[in-house]
């Protein structure tokens, strides 16, 4: 079966005077038609992992390990080749869409600048396609084809960031924290949204955000990173309702869920600054479970109930 990611491994550093490790070698599968979530906090490593699936690592970076897309090596050891992948079989959706999109020009002639880039279609095929896509992503296209990014809200933008990136035919889309600058109305309706567009299309969705509870909604399958490893890998209900990893755990300690009365728990601590190199488990200076094991080296991956984990109280 071809998988649409498999990463084996994958290291990828920055190069400066001396190569920065931001991902430490992650392992994962991701299948067709599934929804993947990265989560963690600032700096643990996923939006450089989405990156290097949609290939936009910039030069000065470094890789190790394998990295295949639909079953084409992109990522070999330092080689990278992401020739007829990049903004065709991948595509991806910025942070912020505002920025993304050209400020100079409408909503037609963004779609326009795309669609003949790929296809070398004219107008009419585009406007055509455009509207066919804008209506897949619930917006009026009579109402924005001529609108320019400035004058959409922040849900318009982020949609027609997600149409645009349907139109160039893309089977991946990677979203990076796609609702984080969304209100909770507008968050939960572009949760049902992208949903609907994985069961409609067949598409696969690699989703990039350190909102846990939106993970949850969307996501078959989480992968939590802290300081550039997958610490914990499974399905997204397991995850949530029954985690391994201590660092999981105080993930879900720490977000409210709707119709449920608990304390919110607050952690103390700091991930670790990229580059520093410590001896014991990554997690050991902020975990409430560490033993003299935990100060000894990192565990590897293991496999426990459905999902792979790495803490030294499961090996």
């Amino acid at each position: 079966m071809v998988l649409a990611v498999e990463a084996e491994n994958l290291k990828i550093g920055y190069e400066d005077e001396e190569v920065v490790w931001a991902v430490k070698g992650v392992s994962f599968k991701v299948k067709v038609g599934e929804i993947f979530c990265l989560v963690g906090e600032s700096g643990c490593g996923k939006s450089t992992t989405g990156n290097a699936i949609v290939g936009i690592l910039p030069p000065y970076s470094v890789t190790d390990g394998v990295l295949r897309i639909f079953g084409k090596t992109v990522i070999e050891g330092n080689k990278r080749d992401y020739t007829g992948v990049r903004g065709r079989i991948v595509s991806y959706v910025p942070q912020n869409p505002g920025s993304s999109l050209n400020p100079y020009l409408t909503v037609e002639e963004q779609f326009y600048y795309v669609m003949n880039s790929v296809y070398g279609w004219g107008r009419k095929k585009v406007v055509e396609e455009a509207t066919r896509y804008l209506r897949m992503v619930e917006l009026d296209p009579d109402k924005v084809m001529d609108y320019y990014p400035h004058e959409l809200s922040g849900g318009m933008q982020q949609r027609t960031a997600i149409a645009l990136a349907l139109s160039t035919g893309a089977k991946i889309i990677v979203a990076d924290e796609p609702t984080s600058a969304l209100d909770a109305h507008l968050r939960l309706g572009l949760i049902r949204l992208l949903t609907r567009l994985r069961d409609t299309v067949n598409l696969t969705l690699i989703f990039i955000t350190h909102d846990l509870l939106s993970a949850g909604k969307i996501c078959d399958k989480i992968a939590i990173m802290y300081s550039g490893r997958i610490l914990e890998l499974g399905p997204s209900g397991k995850i949530l309702t029954e985690p391994l990893h201590p660092y999981t755990e105080m993930l879900v300690d720490s977000v409210p869920i709707l119709g449920i009365m608990k304390p919110l728990k607050t952690y103390g601590g700091e991930p670790l600054t990229p580059g520093v190199e410590v001896k014991g488990c990554l997690f050991l200076d902020r975990c409430p479970k560490k033993f003299d094991k935990c100060a000894e080296n990192h565990p590897a991956p293991k496999e426990v109930h459905e999902r792979i984990v790495e803490c030294w109280r499961y090996v």
